[in-house]
Formats: C-alpha cells, sequence, structure tokens
C-alpha cells in the first residue's frame, strides 16, 4: 500500500524543490543588484563577493521553506484533485487521511531540517555575512559582546568590577571585587592593582582586602596574593559569543544562568521558543496548505489556491510576529506570545478538517 503515498509525495516534493530554487534565486538575483554597487565602490575582491552571496543561501533557505512547503501542497493537491484522482481515491473508500498523511508527514520532516539548517549553517555563517557587509561594505565596528574596558560581571553572591580585562594574557587590571552575603550586604571586598590567571589560581598584586562584621572593618595590604576565586578565564570567553550567535542548548544554559543571578532572560526565553516555533511554521503552514486544497472545488483554480495559500501564510506570520512582539516587550508569556501563531492555526486546521471529513 505504499503505491499511493509515494504518489502523492512525487506530486509534491517537485513542486517544493522548484518553489524552493525559484524563490532562492529571485532573492539572490534582487539582492546582488542592490549589494554589488557598494561591494565593488569598497574595493571587495570576487571572492569575497562570491562567498558573501554563496554563504547566504541557507538563510534564504529558511526563509523560503514554509512558503514553498505551503504552495508545494495545494498545487499537488489541487492537480490531483483537477484530475480527478482524488475523487477515484475517495470512490474507493480511501479516507481523505490517508492520502494527504505523506505530505504532512512531509512537512514535518521538513520542520526538522529548517531547524538543524538554522542552527548549524545559517548561525555560524551570520558571522561572516555581518563581517563581509556591515564591517567591510558599510564601515561598522564588529561586535564586542563582552566589552574588556569597565567590566561588570555577577557570578553567584560576588559582583566583579574589572578596569581593563587583557584576555590573550588573561590578566584584570583595576579590579575590585564585592563579595555579598544572603541580605545583599556586602562582607567583604579585594581591590588589586592587577590579577593574572595562574595554574594554582588568580594571582593579585598590590592590593587591599577590607572585612566587613559587625559594623567593624578589618583591612589587609598585600603585594602578591593568590586568590580562590570561582570565575575563571572560561567565563569571559563564553561572554565573547552574543547569546543570538550560540547553539540552541548553550543559549538555554545561558538563560538559565540569567535566571539564577536574578537578572530579567525574557529576550533569551523568547529567542529559544523561536527557534523552534519558526522551524514548526513549515509544518503548520503544510497542514493549512492541505486544508486549502481539499476545500476547493474541482473547478477551482491553481493559481487562486496559491493567491489563497499566500494570504493564509501573510496572516500567520502576522499573528506570529504580533506574538513575539508583545513576549519580547513583558505583555506576554515568551511561551505564549511566540507560540500563540502555531496554536491559533493548528486549531483552525484541526476545526475546519474535522469538517471536511465528517
Amino acid at each position: 500500500m505504499k503505491i499511493i503515498p509515494n504518489y502523492v509525495l512525487k506530486h509534491f516534493l517537485p513542486i517544493f524543490f522548484l518553489a524552493n530554487a525559484g524563490f532562492v534565486g529571485i532573492y539572490l538575483v534582487v539582492d546582488f543588484f542592490e549589494r554589488v554597487d557598494s561591494m565593488l565602490q569598497h574595493h571587495l575582491k570576487f571572492r569575497e563577493i562570491y562567498l558573501y552571496f554563496l554563504c547566504k543561501i541557507p538563510l534564504i533557505l529558511t526563509q523560503g521553506i514554509p512558503m514553498s512547503a505551503i504552495i508545494a501542497s495545494i498545487i499537488a493537491l489541487g492537480i490531483m484533485k483537477r484530475n480527478r484522482e482524488l475523487i477515484a481515491l475517495d470512490t474507493a473508500g480511501l479516507n481523505p487521511t490517508y492520502y494527504v498523511a505523506p505530505i504532512a508527514i512531509a512537512g514535518l520532516f521538513l520542520s526538522i531540517f529548517h531547524f538543524c539548517l538554522a542552527e548549524y549553517a545559517v548561525r555560524p555563517l551570520n558571522q561572516r555575512l555581518y563581517n563581509t557587509w556591515q564591517v567591510k561594505v558599510q564601515g561598522k565596528k564588529p561586535p564586542m559582546w563582552m566589552n574588556p574596558e569597565n567590566m561588570w560581571y555577577h557570578q553567584d553572591d560576588t559582583i566583579y568590577q574589572i578596569g581593563l580585562y587583557n584576555k590573550k594574557q588573561e590578566v584584570m587590571h583595576l579590579v575590585s571585587i564585592f563579595f555579598m552575603n544572603h541580605n545583599f550586604r556586602m562582607k567583604r571586598r579585594i581591590d588589586a592593582q592587577s590579577m593574572a590567571w595562574t595554574p594554582h589560581g588568580w594571582l593579585a598584586r598590590k592590593g587591599l582586602i577590607v572585612n566587613y562584621h559587625d559594623g567593624k572593618t578589618n583591612e589587609q595590604w598585600f603585594n602578591r596574593k593568590m586568590l580562590n576565586l570561582k570565575i575563571t578565564p572560561a567565563d569571559f570567553k563564553a561572554g565573547e559569543i552574543p547569546p543570538h550567535s550560540l547553539g540552541w542548548l548553550d543559549l538555554y544554559r545561558y538563560t538559565k544562568k540569567v535566571e539564577r543571578e536574578g537578572f530579567s532572560a525574557t529576550p533569551y526565553q523568547v529567542d529559544l521558543n523561536m527557534r523552534i516555533a519558526s522551524p514548526l511554521a513549515t509544518f503548520i503552514l503544510t497542514l493549512l496548505g492541505i486544508l486549502v486544497a481539499m476545500r476547493q472545488g474541482i473547478h477551482g483554480g491553481i493559481a487562486a489556491g496559491v493567491g489563497m495559500s499566500l494570504i493564509v501564510a501573510f496572516a500567520y506570520l502576522a499573528v506570529a510576529n504580533i506574538g513575539s512582539s508583545l513576549a519580547s516587550a513583558g505583555t506576554l508569556p515568551p511561551f505564549l506570545g511566540v507560540w500563540a501563531g502555531n496554536i491559533i492555526f493548528f486549531a483552525l486546521f484541526v476545526y475546519f478538517w474535522i469538517k471536511q471529513i465528517s
């Protein structure tokens, strides 16, 4: 009984790949003519221009996959309906769920591919795209997530103020460390001219240790002193990568760390949810495409179906973007705001599909 699913997929997959290839091609042509003059004016080499547009293809694919999926599902089922093949399947006693299931499953696999493509190809390549366009063409400075000057760092019950951090030598200059108790009152303070990382910990030079107890202070000056601190150079290296450039698991750990330290993690929670909700849009739009195709009459034009799919897709994207914006602003919880579009349109699909087959 694999003949019918294979036959349906032979209609769906070529149309999907053709639609995606057309989307990528049109996007690249328009983007090329918009940017190539600026690139040539700033003396970019042919190899740099070529690599820029080559590296942009995965990003374009992630934008085109959802639209291609809904268009392919409508056209594939529309052709089969126009050829009265769906009527023959219904006459043979087959439930519509049987012959649309292969397209739905294909949409689910495309969602998984969408997620993997965004995480393992698009995200690493975004930095290269930024360096080529923003830095070399527009003259902006490379982004720095952690400024090495006048840094403030919070870890557990300790706050670090660092005048300058040399990441190559792993040395902190003009350092003040504040140790707090559970009432957020200072119980100890260390000031040092510099702290250098060694295999045995941080070696502080020319500093002062002040202990606070019952309203009294105890001061201790030192020239060299080994300090057992929880912070390591690895903590600073992690901060060099902006959170939006981290992988999903790394961003999840970073979000939990921010929450434990008592800061607002809303932007990162929104990003975490969007990285899953956005790829899942491919599956949702595929289902909506199936629904639109099945509710059309035999003589319903495919072009009209494609137009309807674009309306549905834009409505879905509008709801998803509004929900994400409300979540980012703190008006809605991150999960509810980001997943609002998926929840609403999946519920609509289930409702109308039950009416379709009943």
